[in-house]
């Protein structure tokens, strides 16, 4: 699914957003339970936010209402350097659609690039047309299928980019975490296209374990960025058959993400900012 990833630290992030000024009570505006997870929808005042998983804990998605493409969640801002580093940006393939917020940035500031959504939940496809001003259409199309399968059906060697952005309200499901997944995107993915993975740190076993078998199967370290206001962490690889990819310098990613210019309310100068040395350097 989409959006924040850091049930560590989101109530942190919500205490800086309003601060100077009090919320009321969140109020529950939906709840349902499909086969693959129960579905929140709460609000807070202005904030709107979608939590997957029992418990209502970890949450998904989170938009103004008043102003819902403002940036609420860093990590979007993250994977838009996927774009910036990579001649290969036209057509997306996303795992997870959550509120439909990094889709809407698609239709409303960058219609030129295609985005084919994988979503496992038709629920949640419902909820983000109904509760967070999210509508298929344009250069944005949502597929109601397992990521797993739907990169499976793509054809090899085709991808511009696939951005793995699926929560089951715990972690990235199990079987998006296997060598035979990497293997398989890394297969999808044309010679130079990118695999763009949002992972958070409040579980560093986990964390590790996906950035080691990244770097196993894509054969070099990937290009790291680290939230500042998050525990959210964006590794980017890329498909090299030569040599193993080399990233891009800090230098060099500064320049590419000025060049590229913003994205709707996200500055990708800044987000380069957010690039670490080592992936190790995330803590």
């Amino acid at each position: 699914m989409t959006q924040q990833k850091q049930p560590g630290n989101f109530s942190r992030f919500i205490k800086a957003f309003s601060a100077g000024f009090s919320q009321p009570d969140p109020v529950v505006v939906f709840q349902g339970l499909s086969e693959h997870s129960r579905i929140t929808v709460r609000d807070s005042g202005d904030l709107r936010t979608l939590y997957l998983g029992e418990g209502a804990h970890e949450s998904e998605t989170s938009i103004s209402l008043t102003n819902p493409l403002s940036p609420i969640f860093e990590y979007p801002g993250m994977m838009l350097m996927g774009l910036a580093v990579s001649p290969y940006n036209s057509e997306i393939t996303m795992i997870g659609l959550g509120g439909g917020f990094i889709p809407r940035l698609f239709q409303e500031f960058m219609p030129e690039r295609s985005l084919t959504v994988a979503e496992v939940d038709p629920l949640v496809r419902e909820v983000a047309e109904t509760y967070f001003f999210f509508k298929p259409g344009g250069n944005v199309e949502v597929a109601i299928s397992d990521g797993y399968e739907h990169v499976s059906s793509m054809p090899p060697d085709c991808a511009d980019q696939i951005w793995l952005d699926a929560f089951n309200g715990n972690y990235i499901p199990e079987h998006m975490t296997t060598d035979g997944f990497l293997e398989l995107c890394r297969s999808r993915l044309k010679q130079g296209g990118m695999l763009v993975q949002n992972l958070h740190r409040t579980r560093m076993d986990c964390y590790r374990k996906q950035l080691d078998r990244t770097t196993r199967i894509f054969g070099g370290i990937p290009l790291v960025f680290a939230g500042k206001k998050s525990a959210n962490a964006v590794l980017i690889s890329s498909r090299q058959d030569d040599e193993p990819w080399t990233p891009p310098g800090a230098k060099e990613v500064v320049r590419l993400a000025r060049e590229f210019g913003p994205v709707g309310p996200y500055s990708l100068a800044n987000e380069s900012l957010k690039r670490v040395n080592h992936p190790e350097m995330v803590l």
